[in-house]
């Protein structure tokens, strides 16, 4: 009886630090992602087209979603070359209430956003983002967002 509670209580000790373990590095790959969001929006903010096609992978597709509509399928080079047209601060686009979710190398954050071009807010919505880790750094490998300005503007 001793014997068998001694091995109960080691295996609930090793599911108790393979738990913790577990969720010790799911945090710190959602700071890693996150990370990875900053440096994009910042490169955005910026106008840096050149570190945006470092955070992307090449051939990402970048879709929208419009409510009653179908999806308009595009891809990030086009955005990222209108990036590259911006100055410093002409577009600022946030990200708030970020939820992440993280499975080994894969990755998604649904992000609400508003976005300011000029310093007039044009539109708000939510950026929804598949990212994969790929020798030790996270890309974004998909990106589909919804456009919604009747939600966030006043007339």
């Amino acid at each position: 009886m001793i014997k068998i509670s001694c091995k109960i209580l080691m295996l609930l000790a090793l599911f108790g630090v393979s738990s913790h373990s577990n969720a010790a590095g799911t945090y710190a790959e959602k700071a890693a992602v996150a990370k990875l969001l900053d440096n994009v929006f910042n490169a955005m903010r910026a106008g840096d087209d050149e570190t945006l096609k470092t955070l992307i992978l090449e051939d990402t597709k970048l879709d929208r979603i419009a409510p009653g509509q179908s999806v308009t399928r595009g891809v990030s080079a086009d955005w990222i070359g209108w990036v590259g047209t911006l100055n410093p601060g002409q577009a600022d686009e946030q990200i708030f209430d970020v939820e992440i979710n993280v499975e080994g190398p894969l990755a998604t954050a649904w992000a609400p956003f508003t976005i300011a071009i000029d310093g007039e807010l044009k539109s708000c919505g939510i950026n929804h983002f598949t990212l994969v880790k790929m020798n030790g750094d996270w890309k974004v490998a998909y990106l589909i967002d919804t456009h919604t300005p009747e939600k966030c503007l006043t007339e």
